[in-house]
């Protein structure tokens, strides 16, 4: 017996009942989505690629919420260390899962560079100039992803110690947005690979135990959201997003589709629908099991008003523009028994569209009582929010090679 948690209810029972229970709500879930509009304003269509005017050369990425290395960027295209899983699954999914193939970022093959050929990170920059000239156009604004500025610090001298670097080139799916709003969740229950030794299963399975994975197979593992008020944008990493119970969990994603004047109903229709046609793809193929995976919400944080205000001009005139993607395969494997996608994952996937239904159906309630529209919260990195104290979680100790 064991036991797992739906959104706001929790059962108990066999693999065959819990097969069966979650299967009806796939058949539910694909009617809902087979009445639904085809015509909702969501581009999934492959990001143009742009020519950086800079060369070739690589440059600091601003936009990485999440990961273990540092991601860099070049000529319009995001630079990710090699995953041998992960290459794998790129190189094979447009013929084994055809249809999960405009959900993912588009594989654009491989580089090597040689060690020197990476930008200092932001610190070792001793002026905005320099700054500027190392860093990729997707947005403009003077502030650096935090996540992303601890992993080049990170890691710079591991990188430094390889003569050669290669990395899996994927387009930039920021490109077409002003100031991206971004959200990294980590989907499922189980947190490990295939191919792990004993030891580092148990690590994981212990770090993600008291977490959002374990209940509702869903954690936050990074996200930023833009203000126009000041220019900048409030982090989340993945610390905080451990340090989540459910309500705080669930609070987070309210805040990221929250703006001054509610909530942003159109783009969490856009989303749900996605997901609905994301979890039908994921559900009928047995080409792959996917563990430790992400789902990547991108959207506009900064209305044209505020674009041509702040900035001088208007890059995405489109506010309601979307981009929801699956990311992170390092830990994903071949289904050579052909089960299908695992329990957790499927719970992980039904969860978030069960969230997003909440948050769509609490601002619903709020107009129809005439409650004013709730205030978007914007707490430093660290402060408590429906979860532990996070002032200390920076401080955890993590295995070379792991990301939890």
């Amino acid at each position: 017996m064991h036991r797992t948690k739906k959104f706001g209810t929790e059962t108990a029972g066999s693999d065959e009942n819990e097969h069966s229970s979650s299967m009806s709500r796939i058949e539910s879930l694909n009617t809902e989505l087979s009445k639904r509009s085809a015509d909702l304003t969501v581009d999934l269509g492959i990001s143009e690629l742009r020519e950086s005017k800079r060369g070739d050369k690589l440059h600091f990425y601003r936009h990485q919420v999440a990961g273990h290395y540092p991601i860099f960027w070049k000529s319009g295209v995001i630079c990710k260390p090699i995953q041998k899983n992960e290459l794998e699954f790129y190189k094979h999914v447009e013929e084994n899962i055809p249809h999960l193939v405009p959900f993912i970022p588009r594989y654009l093959g491989v580089v090597t560079v040689n060690h020197y050929q990476l930008p200092p990170t932001p610190t070792d920059m001793k002026n905005d100039r320099e700054v500027s000239k190392h860093t990729s156009e997707t947005a403009e604004f003077n502030r650096f992803n935090q996540w992303g500025l601890r992993c080049h610090q990170k890691k710079k001298q591991a990188l430094k110690n390889r003569s050669m670097i290669n990395y899996i080139r994927l387009e930039d799916l920021t490109l077409p947005f002003s100031r991206p709003n971004i959200l990294d969740l980590k989907i499922g229950t189980r947190v490990y690979g295939v191919g792990d030794d004993p030891k580092k299963v148990q690590r994981k399975i212990a770090k993600s135990a008291a977490t959002t994975t374990k209940t509702l197979g869903l954690r936050l593992c990074g996200m930023q959201v833009y203000n126009s008020h000041d220019d900048g944008y409030t982090f989340r990493d993945k610390f905080y997003g451990r340090n989540l119970d459910e309500n705080g969990l669930i609070h987070s994603i309210d805040e990221f589709f929250t703006n001054e004047k509610g909530h942003r109903k159109k783009i969490l229709d856009n989303f749900i629908t996605q997901i609905l046609k994301l979890l039908t793809v994921i559900s009928e193929q047995k080409s792959f099991q996917f563990f430790s995976s992400s789902l990547l919400f991108i959207c506009e944080g900064c209305h044209p008003e505020d674009q041509k205000r702040l900035h001088g001009t208007i890059k995405n005139g489109d506010y309601d523009r979307v981009d929801l993607r699956f990311i992170d395969f390092a830990q994903a494997a071949v289904d050579t028994e052909k089960k299908g996608v695992d329990e957790g994952f499927l719970l992980g996937l039904q969860n978030i569209v069960d969230i997003l239904r909440n948050v769509k159906e609490k601002d619903m309630t709020s107009q129809r009582s005439g409650n004013e529209p709730p205030v978007p919260v914007s707490l430093p990195n660290g402060e408590n929010q429906g979860g532990k104290d996070t002032s200390e979680t920076i401080e955890v100790v993590e295995k070379e090679g792991e990301s939890v």
